[in-house]
């Protein structure tokens, strides 16, 4: 009797412990498999923030960017002088808000710097530790109405419970259009009495020379409301916005231009040019006008060589040589 009890402990005993290996070994596996999704989740959470950041870092370099541009001309303004150096002038106004070291007050909690502050700070409400700068800004221009600002970051994201880190360096583009900022040239060249803002003319048709009846036509509605408008248009030549600043009135493929009204000028008791091409940068280069005269415009319009073809000039209506 005792043998066979003895035979009937030790079964118990060993299911007792096949039950609690069994137990524990699910058990194990369980939260095996919660610590792998509980990562898996994490990871998924980390890459989305990261991806989010990336995103919207070109959203914010629109606005620091644009906010930039308000800011140099508002110095050119205040200062009645051009920038030396734009791309430089803009870098520094778009990580730190500042112009020759002067703030503006357009760039306060706008800046470039600002915004990755705000995005670290995002990061420890998640749990995350971000660290995030600067590490270049480059400026381009691939066509006149945008500036393209190119700027490198090195990226360290790490979960504060240690369950995944991230390090990289990547290069972004943020697109900074130019339209709606006061042109820095007029402003400047006009102690600030005319404020131009840039605005893209709708116009392709400045001169009807042909009716349908295929007679001469002569109409330039669309160029007097082009000159009326002070509008601008893009051409392949004169200066870009960033060469406006500085006062640099060189042709560039990305170029834009208007036309002076030398009316306005004597208006706001400024001197004016007579002679001059009424093309802005010309103008204010004082490059003198070949022809006058132009048939059905007013007499202060007038062009050199050059201008002819772009205005759509030279068709059939009648000009004469400038005295």
């Amino acid at each position: 009797m005792r043998g066979r009890k003895g035979v009937m402990y030790t079964v118990v005993a060993l299911m007792v412990l096949i039950i609690i290996g069994n137990l524990y070994f699910t058990q194990a596996r369980r939260t095996g498999r919660d610590v792998v999704s509980g990562v898996s989740e994490r990871v998924r959470a980390m890459d989305s923030f990261l991806h989010s950041v990336e995103k919207d870092s070109q959203r914010a370099a629109y606005i620091s960017g644009f906010r930039s541009l308000i800011a140099m001309e508002q110095y050119v303004t205040s200062t009645g002088s051009f920038i030396a150096n734009p791309d430089d002038a803009f870098r520094i106004a778009f990580l730190n808000g500042t112009i020759n070291g002067t703030g503006y007050v357009i760039l306060q909690n706008s800046t470039f710097n600002d915004y990755l502050a705000r995005v670290q700070y995002q990061s420890r409400l998640q749990g995350m530790s971000l660290n995030i700068s600067v590490v270049n800004v480059t400026l381009w221009q691939v066509e006149p109405w945008d500036i393209l600002v190119n700027y490198t970051l090195d990226i360290y994201l790490n979960d504060t419970r240690g369950t995944a880190s991230w390090t990289t360096r990547k290069t972004f583009t943020g697109v900074v259009p130019i339209v709606d900022v006061r042109d820095p040239l007029f402003t400047q060249r006009t102690y600030g009495r005319i404020q131009r803002t840039i605005k893209r003319t709708n116009i392709t048709l400045f001169v009807q020379d042909v009716n349908a009846t295929s007679t001469d036509a002569n109409i330039t509605e669309g160029l007097l409301e082009h000159f009326g408008n002070s509008t601008y248009i893009a051409v392949g030549r004169g200066p870009r916005m960033l060469d406006r600043f500085a006062g640099n009135l060189t042709d560039s493929p990305f170029g834009i231009e208007s036309l002076v009204d030398v009316d306005e000028f004597t208006t706001q008791g400024l001197s004016s040019n007579a002679t001059a091409s009424v093309v802005d940068y010309k103008y204010f280069g004082g490059v003198n006008a070949v022809y006058c005269g132009i048939q059905t415009l007013p007499s202060k319009i007038k062009f050199d060589a050059s201008d002819m073809s772009v205005y759509q000039i030279t068709g059939t209506l009648n000009y004469t040589v400038c005295p």
